[in-house]
């Protein structure tokens, strides 16, 4: 699985796992954590939401080869419908607060995120880049 959750203790805990392209993010993976955090707004077990990458690399950003087939717009179809607008709306409008662990490099919309998270861990391996 590209996405793993979890939930212990009150805490939803998102973790990209994609390491062989260095946790790129595909439409697949933001629909499941856009999909998770909106479960999450529901579920009075859920606390809080931690999102995580691997010690080696929090994530690349988008995932180029798959961004390229599926970031055309589709007729009929409203680009707010996309899994990127799903998964950035589910972030920026959670209620329950976001955590992020960062360790590794944070490139692109894995840096975007950060701003719509409540508070961020960097560990010294942590590089930012857009």
């Amino acid at each position: 699985m590209d996405i793993l959750t979890s939930i212990a203790d009150g805490i939803l805990t998102i973790e990209f796992n994609r390491p062989e392209r260095k946790n790129a993010l595909t439409a697949a993976m933001y629909q499941t954590v856009a999909d998770a955090i909106n479960e999450a707004e529901t579920d009075s077990a859920v606390r809080a939401i931690l999102i995580a990458g691997k010690p080696e690399i929090f994530t690349a950003g988008n995932d180029l080869d798959d961004f390229m087939k599926n970031s055309a717009p589709v007729p009929g179809v409203p680009a707010e419908a996309r899994p990127v607008f799903q998964f950035m709306r589910a972030l920026h409008g959670s209620s329950k607060p976001v955590i992020a662990a960062v360790a590794g490099a944070a490139i692109g919309i894995g840096t975007t995120m950060l701003m719509h998270c409540d508070l961020v861990y960097a560990a010294d391996t942590a590089k930012f880049s857009l």
